[in-house]
């Protein structure tokens, strides 16, 4: 004998309020979860005795900044708050939002990457270590925010 389990539809097939609610709820989670692992990841780094420090794309050393405490998070909020307009957007209009979205999302990772490697006066180091924060974050935001998005138009 087997028993067959119905489950009501899920939020990701419906264009409803609960389903944009559910976007933001998700990415709320996902955006305190990437900027707690890139916190812990540069902090673990920090403690290994690696100084982040970024220049200006094409700039000099005394464009160097330090990379704090905290900047991480900061830079997770606001392109976790980006991502999440470009959701909505994509969950209203476009024919399959939640496949678009992790293509958007992964290449805008990538093209994110453009900035540190042409750092002017940047360590080596520090530039695979903001990638390595970029990956990490990615890896964490694009899962959760896609599952809520809708699978079809």
């Amino acid at each position: 004998m087997t028993a067959t389990i119905a489950r009501p539809a899920t939020t990701n097939t419906t264009g409803t309020d609960t389903a944009r609610t559910h976007v933001w709820r998700a990415g709320a989670v996902a955006a305190v979860a990437a900027a707690a692992a890139t916190e812990v990841y540069t902090a673990v780094l920090r403690a290994a005795g690696v100084h982040l420090a970024i220049g200006n794309v094409g700039g000099t050393a005394k464009d160097v900044v330090k990379i704090g405490p905290g900047a991480c998070s900061i830079m997770v909020a606001m392109c976790v708050a980006a991502g999440l307009v470009l959701a909505a957007g994509l969950n209203k209009w476009a024919k399959r939002p939640a496949h678009t979205f992790r293509v958007a999302a992964v290449v805008l990772t990538v093209l994110s990457f453009g900035p540190g490697i042409f750092a002017g006066a940047t360590a080596t180091s520090s530039k695979v270590v903001l990638m390595g924060a970029h990956v990490i974050a990615a890896a964490i935001v694009i899962p959760l925010v896609s599952r809520q998005l809708r699978t079809t138009r």
